[in-house]
């Protein structure tokens, strides 16, 4: 495995959220990466889940999937930066399980598996960062945070996973048991992310109606975080009571990156963790338009405790008009949930059939007209 090391004491790192591909991969996603790769230069690009949109039916197929990912990592490779990756809900409903998808990556030069968990779990592994000598300095974790759970909604880190994370990190202690500041990144939120946001009335304005059992109540970001360039556009689609206490638990553990709800992008201070969301990428799929976007992640060798992040969107890298703009646009305008979906179908009901009863009185009309002219 390529070992990652602070450069000019310096390392930097790219979140790529929710390409969420077709088999024809958007121009638009490709070109976001191209920008974002050129004025960053990252030295690792970690990519947390759905890099495909595996239920669509050209994907039911080996040689499609390699086909798009070829093309979704077509800017990773010319630029020769290590990347690595973890899973979401959507990768492996093409029919590939994890573990097959991950051979299939690591056929493109520059895959980092990482230290995993084990071979069945490709998604959820360890990346040291070192320094010119080979001294661990920071570490970089990825959960695999699954699909959906027996019992609906989605599945959430594993205790297992939370064992081996635990594990490790006790090994790595010094003599005054600290473990190395770290970063964990995975697909699906924790339910935390409920207690940085407010809940409010539900015309207040930004407000969005949450779901998974808490149908019926509104959550909008707070100002300072509005302030920051944060937004929210959707609930959280959280997973995991457990996996909150373990990272707080390990004192070492600085932020917790995810992905997984394309319309939102925010950082918020959680009991000290920052709880990071990171917009989706991918222009085939719902998310905030020109937003759309990824995030980066500078860590200095001299202060490896501190970090610096911030988001490269469509609209700060270029003044260039999307290729596909109006596609892009009108996805933008779409529900991100089923929730939403029929909470718009039920504010549009009284349109449609108030469209309809025009419609029809017209042609009712016409018809009176038609008979007495006849």
């Amino acid at each position: 495995m390529e070992q990652l090391t602070f450069k000019n004491n310096r390392f930097k790192i790219m979140q790529v959220a929710d390409a969420q591909e077709f088999p024809r991969v958007s121009p638009d996603t490709v070109r976001l990466l191209e920008m974002a790769i050129a004025a960053e230069r990252p030295d690792l690009i970690l990519f947390t889940g759905d890099q495909i949109y595996g239920i669509h039916p050209r994907l039911w197929c080996e040689g499609r999937v390699k086909h798009a990912l070829a093309s979704l990592l077509s800017p990773v490779t010319a630029a020769g930066v290590p990347f690595a990756v973890t899973y979401g809900n959507h990768d492996a409903e093409c029919g590939l399980s994890n573990a097959s998808l991950a051979e299939l990556y690591a056929a493109f030069p520059g895959y980092i598996p990482g230290e995993r968990r084990c071979d069945a779990d490709p998604g959820t592994f360890r990346l040291p960062v070192c320094d010119e000598t080979g001294a661990l300095v920071f570490d970089v974790y990825a959960f695999d945070s699954h699909g959906s759970a027996a019992a609906g909604g989605n599945g959430g880190v594993s205790e297992e996973q939370l064992q081996w994370f635990t594990k490790l990190r006790e090994a790595e202690r010094n003599a005054e048991g600290s473990a190395p500041p770290a970063l964990v990144f995975q697909h699906i939120p924790v339910p935390e992310f409920y207690n940085v946001i407010n809940k409010v009335k539900k015309r207040t304005r930004g407000a969005v109606e949450a779901f998974g059992g808490r149908e019926g109540t509104f959550y909008a970001l707070p100002e300072s975080i509005k302030a920051a360039g944060g937004f929210m556009r959707e609930s959280p689609a959280a997973a995991g009571e457990k996996e909150f206490g373990v990272l707080q638990s390990d004192g070492g553990v600085l932020a917790l990156a995810v992905g997984h709800d394309h319309n939102n992008s925010f950082v918020a201070p959680y009991e000290g963790i920052d709880l990071i969301y990171t917009q989706g990428a991918g222009f085939h799929v719902y998310g905030p338009h020109l937003k759309r976007g990824v995030r980066v992640f500078t860590l200095r060798k001299e202060a490896p405790a501190e970090y610096e992040t911030y988001t490269r969107t469509w609209e700060s890298l270029t003044d260039e008009r999307p290729a596909e703009f109006l596609l892009g646009w009108a996805l933008s305008k779409t529900p991100s949930s089923v929730s939403q979906a029929k909470a718009w179908a039920k504010r549009a009901l009284p349109f449609a059939a108030a469209g309809a009863a025009g419609a029809a009185a017209g042609l009712a009309m016409l018809g009176r007209k038609v008979i007495k002219k006849g």
